[in-house]
């Protein structure tokens, strides 16, 4: 460990990093699922179907994915600061264009480029942690971070019912760009990047010659591992499928399976990302501290999320409220808990000179999962159809096996994975 490294871990600036980092990846988590509350107000106001509610909201995750090559190249050249600051702005202004869409195609570009400006979070902050925290601290600083996010994602079900009630959906959403926009001043004017030696005073890499290696090379090993496509298949599944259901069909599956209004109903989504926040910090920690366990732990955390979206699958049409609420908070504490284990075992697959770039091509996974998982539920929902203006069970229960599915396949690949690492003597690609 070198002396500025070692400094970094010291500096009691890292605590302002993370403060301003995860403040606005709770907005980044806010935005997320936050069509789940108000997909009844866009419906009617745009008089639309869940078809094009499901491409609107999608916006966000397919915009959020394809930028993130473009994230990891400037927070490499630039500096995590710059990035989430400037990236930050740009979501601010997506909130102002969706609060005012006159029609569903600008909902969508401006949920699109919410989704771009939060995407220059993530990775900026996995290197920021990785320079201002010690090693072994990583993936709890993650798991905790994902916590935060969460919290954002628990203001976006009653909350933002709430608000959105009171002074309606679109007044909502241009206070959410007022506090976006005060989150990126905070994070440009308050915090700063570490400055190692090889720097100069501006924060700018000190040209050297291996800075500028074509990374061919390493583009070419992440893509062609095995254990590359297996976290990414599985991150496309789990994370794609979770966030379709809390983020857009919980709540509208709560009131008509439970006959139950929408502020109702958003109560009993909290239950997701409240389990997901617990979860996540959690095997975190765990994860951290038992090295040789995070394979197990991943399968195991699979096994469970599969067995909870099998009975949900089973029982969509006859689970009661009290189920339902267990149900979701195992389903969240589950996914929550196997996010950051999944990461953990993207440190031991990858070097550590190629860690960001391996990061930068596996993150996009699960936002192309949540894209394709709501455009896919929303049109079997529509294969069903409405009545009296909802979406029977039965149409929910169709779409669940879909995902039940979609997670059977991910538990499969997570025991090739398993033997894929036992035969690596080395945390290395291959």
């Amino acid at each position: 460990m070198n002396q500025s490294s070692e400094q970094s871990f010291l500096d009691p600036h890292r605590w302002m990093v993370f403060v301003g980092v995860a403040s606005v990846y709770f907005l980044a988590y806010f935005h997320r699922v936050s069509t789940s509350i108000v997909a009844p107000d866009l419906i009617a106001v745009f008089q639309t179907n869940a078809t094009a509610l499901g491409l609107m909201s999608s916006m966000y995750f397919y915009a959020y994915a394809l930028g993130q090559p473009l994230v990891g190249y400037l927070t490499d050249r630039l500096g995590p600061r710059r990035v989430i600051g400037f990236w930050t702005l740009l979501a601010a202004l997506g909130c102002v264009l969706f609060g005012i869409a006159p029609s569903i195609t600008w909902a969508a570009i401006g949920r699109g480029l919410i989704g771009f400006g939060v995407g220059g979070v993530y990775v900026p902050a996995v290197k920021a942690f990785a320079q201002w925290f010690r090693p072994g601290k990583f993936t709890t600083m993650i798991g905790l971070l994902i916590a935060i996010g969460n919290v954002g994602a628990i203001l976006a079900t009653t909350p933002l019912a709430w608000t959105s009630r009171t002074w309606g959906w679109r007044t909502s959403f241009l206070l959410i760009a007022i506090i976006t926009l005060l989150l990126a001043l905070w994070v440009l004017l308050f915090t700063r990047d570490f400055t190692p030696a090889g720097q100069n005073d501006a924060g700018q890499n000190v040209p050297t010659a291996r800075e500028f290696t074509p990374p061919r090379n390493n583009i070419r090993l992440i893509l062609t591992s095995i254990k590359f496509w297996i976290l990414a298949i599985t991150f496309f599944g789990i994370y794609g499928i979770f966030i379709t259901l809390q983020g857009l069909w919980a709540t509208p599956y709560l009131m008509s399976v439970l006959q139950i209004d929408r502020l109702q109903a958003s109560q009993l989504n909290m239950v997701l990302p409240l389990g997901f926040m617990i979860g996540a910090p959690l095997f975190g920690w765990i994860s951290d501290r038992v090295s040789t366990k995070k394979v197990f732990m991943f399968i195991g955390l699979l096994v469970v999320i599969t067995l909870a979206w099998l009975i949900l699958a089973l029982g969509a049409q006859t689970l009661n409220a009290r189920s339902l609420i267990i149900l979701f908070f195992i389903m969240g504490a589950a996914t929550g808990g196997w996010v950051p284990t999944l990461w953990a075992l993207a440190r031991e697959t990858a070097t550590t000179e190629m860690m960001g770039l391996f990061s930068g091509f596996l993150n996009p996974a699960p936002f192309f999962g949540v894209a394709l998982f709501q455009i896919l539920t929303g049109s079997i929902l529509d294969r069903v159809g409405r009545i009296n203006g909802v979406y029977p069970p039965v149409a929910f229960q169709n779409a669940f096996w879909v995902c039940m599915l979609a997670v059977a396949v991910c538990l499969l690949l997570s025991f090739i994975l398993k033997n894929q690492l036992s035969s690596s003597a080395a945390p290395e690609i291959n």
